[in-house]
């Protein structure tokens, strides 16, 4: 039988490669780096019908740069995917994550919680970010997709969680052009019809060869633009690029029939924390902070994008110091004086949160815009996602993907309790009709050349019928 999730396209591509092995040359790649990771690939991937054309000496640039002598933490980075399960993310509809670059994102974003966990680890740009380990990436796939051997994946994979690309880093930094990591990861994802949902603030992500990569019926693509204030987002974010060039990037792939977003997150309020909700707020003495305007709405709009998040800024101690240092001033201005620590980080208060996310969420609808909220870090046990959950044009999604994106139709929310690891009983199509095997409890026999096509034959159309039900089952919302 088929693992579960397979669908029609991927039987058909794995179908087309079932009689022919992969001719992989043991010395395409002989570099200090490429070299041990291209022999993996040949010992452990040359059955996979994923076609592997990704070029491997680009990590030999990393071990040239340092004279041969590894960085800390290694040329390559192998912490790259994951599930959130820290209590502040739990009810998030989306915490599958992975990031093709670590230790550091060269966008170096001032308020980053990225930036401020690593800086203080000694991790952040030192020098440079970090590719992920594309043989690994590979084989968490291919053991999911094509065999039946345990992966502590499985359990999310099989039931197409959608992937978050972007977390701890952007993926699609400029970088990307010399690495191709992040352009090899959405190769994976087309091959294998998996959905995903793309964080970023870089306008790569809509660059020609990057978008005949993307699939619009399996990605959401989110920019994060907290500021259309070009002179301040230069001074905060630094190495991103600039707002309108997000804007540009975005309106380019709505036109494409892509469905986009703007993450105005964080959003930094443009007065101090009281001036809209405490009646005792002196605003004669106001300091206005020039980050986030209410005119970002209809630029918003004016730029075909269907849909905006917001979620409040909160910042943590190194933050506070790199906001300082970027800005000149002491951006603690912006906070109540009694405000309190949570968390070790500073936010502002819940009356004035409730104030901007509804005159924010009031102008999205003037834009006819979709709205929705981030809670993500805000409280430790989410009151925030529960409060504002009624502002959401989708309650289904806070990312507002399911029902706007073909193949996005659950969530990391719909993800049972996690199970031991254990072998999954389902044989794929690819690994028994390539091996010519069926499986028995243990060990396979192997039948003729005309019975392993009845069977193959057999298993497509299970898989068929597996599809039709799936779709009865979970019609777009």
């Amino acid at each position: 039988m088929l693992t579960k999730g397979a669908n029609d396209l991927l039987v058909r591509r794995l179908e087309a490669n079932v009689s022919t092995r992969n001719i992989l040359p043991a010395d395409r790649f002989t570099g200090p780096v490429s070299g041990p990771m291209w022999k993996e690939v040949t010992e452990t991937l040359s059955n996979s019908a994923y076609p592997d054309d990704f070029d491997y000496s680009a990590y030999d640039k990393l071990a040239r740069r340092f004279d041969g002598k590894p960085p800390r933490g290694g040329y390559v980075f192998k912490s790259f995917m994951k599930l959130i399960d820290a209590e502040d993310c739990s009810k998030c509809f989306h915490r599958f994550e992975i990031d093709t670059y670590g230790r550091g994102c060269l966008h170096n974003c001032s308020y980053c919680y990225a930036k401020s966990y690593l800086t203080v680890r000694k991790y952040w740009n030192e020098p440079i970010p970090f590719p992920l380990d594309v043989v690994e990436l590979r084989k968490i796939f291919y053991t999911v997709f094509e065999t039946s051997r345990p992966s502590k994946w499985r359990w999310i994979l099989e039931k197409r969680v959608p992937l978050r690309i972007g977390s701890m880093s952007d993926s699609f930094m400029w970088l990307d052009r010399q690495f191709k990591v992040t352009q090899e990861l959405l190769k994976i994802l087309k091959f294998y019809r998996y959905p995903y949902l793309v964080f970023t603030r870089s306008d790569l992500v809509a660059e020609d060869d990057y978008m005949s990569l993307l699939d619009k019926d399996l990605a959401s693509v989110q920019m994060s633009i907290s500021s259309i204030n070009e002179a301040m987002t230069k001074v905060i974010e630094p190495g991103a690029p600039a707002p309108f060039r997000r804007l540009a990037a975005l309106q380019k792939l709505s036109e494409e029939g892509f469905w986009t977003t703007v993450r105005i997150n964080p959003l930094f309020p443009i007065y101090p924390d009281g001036y809209y909700t405490d009646p005792n707020f002196d605003r004669s003495k106001a300091k206005e902070f020039p980050y986030f305007s209410w005119d970002m709405l209809p630029a918003i709009a004016q730029h075909k994008i269907p849909s905006v998040l917001t979620g409040m800024v909160r910042l943590y101690r190194p933050n506070i110091n790199f906001m300082n240092k970027s800005l000149g001033y002491d951006i603690r201005e912006i906070f109540k004086e009694d405000t309190k620590w949570e968390r070790a980080s500073i936010h502002f208060s819940e009356a004035e949160t409730a104030y901007y996310y509804r005159e924010i969420a009031r102008l999205a609808r003037e834009n006819n815009l979709r709205f929705s909220t981030c809670y993500i870090g805000n409280d430790p046990a989410g009151k925030s996602f529960e409060k504002f959950q009624n502002l959401w044009d989708n309650k289904k999604d806070c990312c507002d993907a399911v029902g706007n994106v073909n193949k996005i139709v659950n969530t990391s929310q719909d993800l049972p309790q996690k199970p031991s690891r254990k072998p999954s009983p389902e044989v794929p199509l690819a690994a028994a009709a390539r091996k010519g095997a069926v499986a028995k409890d243990a060990g396979t026999t192997k039948p003729s050349g005309c019975s392993a096509v009845k069977g193959m034959l057999a298993n497509l159309e299970a898989a068929r019928v597996s599809a039709l039900k799936d779709a009865s089952q979970n019609p777009r919302v």
